[in-house]
C-alpha cells in the first residue's frame, strides 16, 4: 500500500515539474516544443494507465448510431490517417505491444487498447488545447500553429480513429460470444 502512495506522489509531482519546465525553457511556439510536449503528455498517461488500470467502463465509449458503419469518420478523412499510420510503421510497432488474434480473450484486450488510446489523446488534447489558448492570447494565432496542427494529428485524429475501430471489434466480440453460447449449448 505504501508503495502505490509512493508511485502516486511521484506521478503528482514529477508529470506537472516536467512539463513545467519544458513551458519554461522551450520556445512554445516551435514545432519541436509542440511535438515533444504532445508525447511527454502520453508518456504519462502511459504510466498512469500502467499503474493503476483504470476500467474505463463509462457509457461514453459506447457506439453512438451515426458511428456504427463509419461513414461520419470516413468522411473526416480516418482511413487516410490510419494509412498514413500503416506507411509510418507505427501501426507496425501498436501491433508488437498489442496483437490481434483472432480469439475472444485478445480481442477484448484490443478492444480496451482502444478505449485507453482515447482517453490518453482526449486528456493530452484536452491539455494541449489549454495551452493553445495561452499561446493564442499572449501571442497569436500564427505563433499557435504548431500546437493547432499537433493537436489535430496526434490527439484529434487518433481519438477519432479509436471511435471509428471500437464498433467492428465490439461486433466481433458479440459474435465470439454467440458462437461461445451455441456450442456450449451444443455440448
Amino acid at each position: 500500500m505504501l508503495l502505490k502512495w509512493i508511485k502516486i506522489l511521484l506521478i503528482v509531482c514529477l508529470a506537472p515539474v516536467t512539463m513545467g519546465l519544458m513551458i519554461l525553457y522551450l520556445d512554445i511556439t516551435s514545432a519541436s516544443f509542440s511535438i515533444a510536449f504532445n508525447f511527454a503528455l502520453m508518456f504519462w498517461f502511459a504510466i498512469v494507465d500502467a499503474q493503476f488500470k483504470p476500467s474505463l467502463n463509462s457509457s461514453y465509449f459506447d457506439t453512438l448510431p451515426f458511428e456504427k458503419d463509419g461513414k461520419f469518420y470516413r468522411m473526416l478523412g480516418v482511413e487516410w490517417y490510419q494509412a498514413v499510420l500503416v506507411k509510418s510503421g507505427w501501426e507496425k510497432l501498436r501491433q508488437k505491444q498489442t496483437p490481434v488474434r483472432k480469439s475472444l480473450h485478445d480481442i477484448r484486450a484490443y478492444e480496451r487498447a482502444t478505449r485507453v488510446t482515447e482517453m490518453g489523446h482526449l486528456v493530452v488534447g484536452a491539455i494541449v488545447l489549454v495551452l493553445t489558448t495561452y499561446v493564442l492570447i499572449a501571442y497569436s494565432i500564427r505563433d499557435a500553429l504548431w500546437l493547432i496542427f499537433t493537436n489535430l494529428f496526434l490527439n484529434i485524429y487518433p481519438v477519432l480513429l479509436q471511435r471509428y475501430i471500437r464498433p467492428r471489434f465490439r461486433r466481433m466480440i458479440e459474435r465470439f460470444e454467440k458462437a461461445a453460447v451455441s456450442s456450449n449449448a451444443v455440448s
